[in-house]
């Protein structure tokens, strides 16, 4: 079971920002121990120390809002667990502020621990197995803090929807436990049963519950329930301190450090937290003390959920929450965890030509057909920004003089290794630049006079190798830039570094070109494609970011207007290819980010939670991808090809698939979709008609529908398990009695309601596709969906008799082999079953695979390929 979002359980604190008097202003980082600010002086003594603890401290908070949210959240947390240790330590909490930090960080927290060994002998050996390979106390942390952070998974059958709080360490370990002020006991009292100082720190307004631990002789910020922690530049942990006065630490660390997030989260999501709440120079931060020496001082006793409920804690809840909102304005935020729930909404559709395939006709196009087949057709529709390439690889399909129009310059020998097409892709632009400008003017212009936005879109790195004259991309696809200057490359790679000026600067001359053209903003592709550096320089892309920003602000300004920037990323890993999109939109460099897989066949879906919450506060626009096909099979057509008459197939990406992802982005706060279609994909497949008469579209177009919430909720979806998440898919088998047995877990987001969708009167069936081998007798796949099942696929079933001549096809290692030239080569290993459709919840979803073998005779394994589920709308009078 996988928690996205503070929301989950209702202790949880939610969002705000409180300053403490005496506080230093963001760009202040330097604290002066002589200073005395406010209204306190500088605490030496535990006695001065008691104006800062508990509800007193609230006298120290400045602003009447700020100071309300600060004992509200004092008056949650004694609803949530009564009068038991949680309120109890919450009463000792000591606020950190310029009075107090002296004190807190030199006699506050004693840096020896009084735990008496033998007091509680299951924590004692808890600790030993978890520490028995460690070498340092840096490990030894770091082995407990991960064991606190993945307790929830103790056990997958667990249902938290009757929560029960607090209880003893013990108790905590049974539960499982999940809750950040649980976790947070739980870790101090860890470390301490192995002699290493640790205290609980609490993010008052910020919501949250943390640690330092005492590590090395250094305080040290841990949060065991999420797994984040911050290294300075010589390699120890930061401080609460620390982060406090320099928040860049957040976001200066290694790919290791970022390695123990939980799974629950992404680390760039609870890094922003971080950033922008719990070390927001105005949140309010407190130390508490706790040591198992002491547990004859506390109650220990546990509250359930029900009774918390009951007590008033959502009432109290709603009002902490509105006050949190109103002192930071972060009412964003407080939608983007609650995905799901806010109201869903109609969104524009940005719509994806190639640059290439209009052209790619053996007949001789003009400028009215290209108007009527791809642009007029998006008249009184969702779209309203077409995306309009300017060509394939570093070649290109406009009237362009910086570079090189597809085709040009290329002699008789080596336009005659290309395909047929690509050699009518030249004739046709040619014929449209001599005529009318070229495609690109003409799109421009006819765009315009229908009302559409027209963005450019350049491939930001598109090359392709191998640098060989009998390769007929090489030798079609790549422009002379790459062709005449090998040092620009990467390595012994084609692809170009944009380290080098003359490589950006080329970029920007085609940018500038097709700006003058009067497009009204242009699309950086950056998922097409990387590697742009062979050492990642984020710098350099953000600089070359602000140089095409300040080229098009020039070239606005010469014609009256803004120009827009779209720029296409990764949704992950974009850091370790140098695209830190992050600093683009907080500088307001660019007006629509868009962010896709860097790989299709790797997942179904894929989360914009962080691309949504920092677009809210840049005005940024968030566009998701929804791609044209699933990418499994390279399925463009090769040279000779069409002597052959073979084609390949990939696995059909399903209308059904296209409405699932739109929800999912939608619910997610999406301004809009760009649609990643090829050119003729609109209305099913376009067709000019030869009579005047019949100059129309045919069909009715369901992709129009997409940014249409109305037609999509209740409509027909087909989701997919994230291919990533069954790699590898082979089963893991250990011996039990007589059987062999094994299980895998795998997550699955869907945007359906269930019982919304029952509620207006629809009839919503279920069934799981699961693709794999046949199933031999004494096999069996038990399936189990958020702990409910299992239903049973059985190796001795007639299904299974009748798939028994097949073989499972994988089209991850197989990708090379005949069978992609089989129409329908993916059914082969379909096993369909029905599921009971109120075991599906929305957003995340856990799917227990469990697969057993009585027999000694079976020696393939099973693997699985993917996992599909679909779902079926029918209205129940029907």
């Amino acid at each position: 079971m996988r928690f996205n979002n503070e929301t989950a359980f209702a202790l949880l604190f939610f969002i705000s920002v409180f300053s403490v008097t005496g506080c230093r202003s963001s760009h202040e980082n330097k604290y002066e121990t002589d200073q005395v600010t406010g209204r306190g002086k500088i605490v030496e003594t535990f006695k001065e120390l008691k104006a800062y603890t508990g509800k007193k401290a609230a006298k120290h908070i400045e602003g009447k809002s700020r100071k309300e949210a600060y004992l509200l959240n004092y008056k949650q947390l004694k609803i949530n667990y009564g009068n038991n240790v949680e309120y109890q330590l919450r009463r000792q909490q000591v606020i950190l502020c310029p009075q107090t930090v002296d004190f807190l960080y030199s006699k506050f927290t004693p840096t020896t621990t009084r735990y008496q060994r033998g007091t509680r002998p299951e924590l004692e050996n808890l600790v030993s197995d978890l520490t028995v390979n460690c070498k340092t106390e840096r490990e030894k942390v770091l082995a407990i803090m991960r064991f606190c952070r993945d307790l929830y998974k103790k056990d997958s059958d667990a249902n938290f929807s009757d929560y029960i709080y607090g209880g003893t360490e013990e108790q905590l370990i049974d539960k499982p436990d999940i809750l950040c002020e649980t976790l947070s006991r739980l870790m101090v009292a860890l470390c301490e049963v192995i002699e290493i100082p640790g205290r609980i720190v609490m993010h008052d307004i910020g919501g949250h519950i943390c640690t330092e631990i005492l590590v090395d002789g250094n305080w040290s910020y841990i949060d065991p329930r999420t797994g984040i922690y911050f290294l300075k530049r010589d390699g120890s942990f930061a401080s609460v301190w620390e982060l406090w006065q320099d928040p860049s630490i957040i976001n200066a660390q290694s790919y290791d450090a970022k390695a123990d997030i939980s799974d629950l989260w992404t680390w760039e999501y609870r890094a922003w937290k971080c950033e922008n709440m719990y070390f927001n120079p105005d949140e309010v931060n407190g130390f508490q003390n706790y040591s198992l020496a002491d547990t004859e001082r506390y109650n220990y006793s546990q509250l359930s959920q029900k009774e918390a409920t009951d007590a008033g804690l959502y009432v109290i809840n709603k009002q902490y929450v509105s006050t949190a909102q109103r002192v930071l304005g972060l009412s964003d935020e407080w939608a983007r965890t609650n995905w799901g729930i806010h109201k869903l909404k109609k969104t524009p559709i940005a719509y994806r030509h190639d640059g290439f395939s209009p052209y790619f006709k053996e007949f001789l196009i003009t400028r009215e057909y290209l108007e009527q087949n791809y642009i007029d057709c998006f008249k009184n529709t969702n779209v309203k920004t077409l995306v309009w390439g300017l060509g394939p690889g570093s070649v290109f399909c406009f009237n362009t003089k910086n570079g090189q129009i597809f085709g040009e310059g290329l002699n008789d020998k080596e336009l005659s290794l290309l395909r047929t097409g690509d050699r009518w892709v030249n004739k046709n632009v040619m014929s449209l630049v001599k005529q009318e400008g070229g495609p690109l003017q003409i799109a421009v212009e006819r765009s315009h006079k229908l009302g559409l936005e027209i963005f450019a879109r350049l491939e930001m790195n598109h090359e392709y190798g191998p640098a060989s004259p009998d390769n007929w991309m090489w030798v079609g696809f790549v422009g002379d830039l790459n062709k005449k200057h090998p040092e620009y490359r990467i390595g012994e790679t084609v692809f170009l570094d944009f380290k080098h000026e003359e490589v950006r600067n080329f970029k920007i001359a085609i940018l500038r070109e097709a700006a003058e053209a009067g497009v009204d903003g242009i699309s950086m592709d950056f998922v097409v494609y990387p590697p742009f550096f062979e050492k990642p320089d984020t710098s350099v892309m953000t600089q070359f970011i602000r140089d095409v920003r300040q080229m098009l602000n020039e070239v606005g300004q010469q014609q009256g207007r803004h120009i827009k920037i779209m720029t296409r990323v990764p949704f992950e890993k974009y850091m370790e290819i140098g695209l830190d999109w992050k600093t683009w939109m907080n500088e307001k460099l660019i007006d629509i980010i868009v962010p896709t897989h860097l790989r299709f066949a790797d997942y179904f879906s894929f989360g914009i939670e962080e691309f949504v919450t920092l677009a809210k506060k840049t005005g940024t626009l968030v566009y998701p991808t929804l791609w044209q096909a699933l990418g499994f099979v390279d399925t463009d057509p090769q040279p000779g090809d069409e002597k052959s008459g073979r084609k390949r197939y990939d696995k059909p990406k399903t209308k059904q698939m296209f409405f699932a992802q739109a929800l999912l982005f939608n619910r997610a706060g999406a301004d809009g979709l760009q649609l990643g279609f090829a050119a003729d994909d609109w209305k099913g497949k376009l067709r000019w008609m030869e009579e005047p008469s019949d100059q129309k579209w045919a069909g009715e177009s369901w992709i129009n529908e997409l940014a249409d919430p109305d037609k999509v909720m209740f409509a027909d979806k087909h989701y997919m398990v994230d291919p990533i998440e069954l790699r590898p898919g082979t089963f893991e088998l250990a011996r039990s009695g007589t059987k062999y047995i094994g299980q895998r877990i795998v997550g699955l987001c869907i945007g359906d309601n269930i019982p919304e969708a029952r509620k207006n009167g629809y009839d919503i069936k279920t069934k799981m596709v699961v693709y794999m081998r046949a199933l031999q007798s004494q096999e069996k796949l038990g399936l189990y969906i958020n702990g409910n099942g299992p239903v049973i696929i059985s190796g001795d079933s007639d299904k299974e008799t009748e798939r028994k001549t097949m073989t499972a096809i994988d089209p991850r290692t197989q990708k090379s082999s005949e069978f992609v030239f089989e129409k329908d080569w993916w059914k082969r290993t379909m096993h369909e079953v029905t599921i009971d459709a109120d075991w599906w919840r929305l957003r995340d979803n856990k799917i227990k695979l469990v697969y057993s073998n009585a027999s000694t005779e079976i020696k393939t394994p099973l693997s699985i390929i993917w996992i599909d589920l679909l779902v079926d709308y029918t209205m129940e009078d029907n």
